[in-house]
């Protein structure tokens, strides 16, 4: 059985990632290829404990909070039913943020290069056959956040800028990568994406 694509949406908060994911699912299930939608964190009981850090319910150092990146990145992963068994089954897997995620998100205080080696064994196991980087002006980004009430630590105009700033570094580790402008009216971004993926899947 040939194995499943992984697909991957990366960006700042704000540029549309889920929603895209969803519509590129409904897309490729159109085509008849079987496809599931994830995220992380996930809902996992370690993804549950990083949210209540992400909502500032706890503290803990950034590192701590990048470790638990990590572990709820290898659950995801490795469990049963995970990304690696659902790949394995053929089914193509479109996730809202990967590791590319942690490289921005985590340690700003440490250089990217810190949090790449962290994940590496993560990314050793699995790496995506295509991310697709939803980019969008700073000052947009500050409207849509707004407009939608940001709850989390990282939702933060300044934290955005910085989280940016590291996406261009990381990006240039993690394979095919198609930059899509999502500051657009979201049907013409979703063509760009079907578009890119299509080419992926030579379909």
């Amino acid at each position: 059985m040939e194995k499943g694509k992984f697909i991957v949406f990366e960006g700042t908060d704000g540029t549309g990632k889920s929603s895209h994911a969803k519509r590129l699912a409904e897309y490729l299930t159109n085509k008849g290829i079987k496809c599931v939608c994830t995220f992380e964190p996930t809902d996992g009981e370690i993804g549950k404990l990083l949210r209540s850090y992400l909502k500032g319910e706890k503290t803990a150092d950034e590192r701590t909070i990048a470790a638990l990146f990590l572990a709820d990145r290898m659950d995801h992963i490795t469990k049963p039913d995970g990304l690696l068994d659902t790949l394995a089954k053929g089914v193509t897997v479109i996730s809202d943020r990967y590791y590319l995620s942690s490289v921005a998100y985590n340690c700003p205080k440490e250089s990217a290069d810190y949090v790449i080696e962290l994940n590496k064994i993560a990314t050793d196991l699995l790496k995506p056959d295509l991310t697709v980087y939803l980019d969008m002006p700073i000052e947009k980004l500050g409207e849509r956040i707004q407009n939608r009430g940001g709850v989390d630590i990282y939702e933060t105009l300044d934290y955005q800028r910085k989280v940016k700033e590291r996406y261009e570094e990381g990006l240039k580790t993690c394979g095919k990568v198609v930059r899509i402008n999502s500051d657009r009216d979201k049907f013409a971004v979703a063509k760009d994406i079907k578009t890119a993926v299509a080419q992926e899947l030579k379909i």
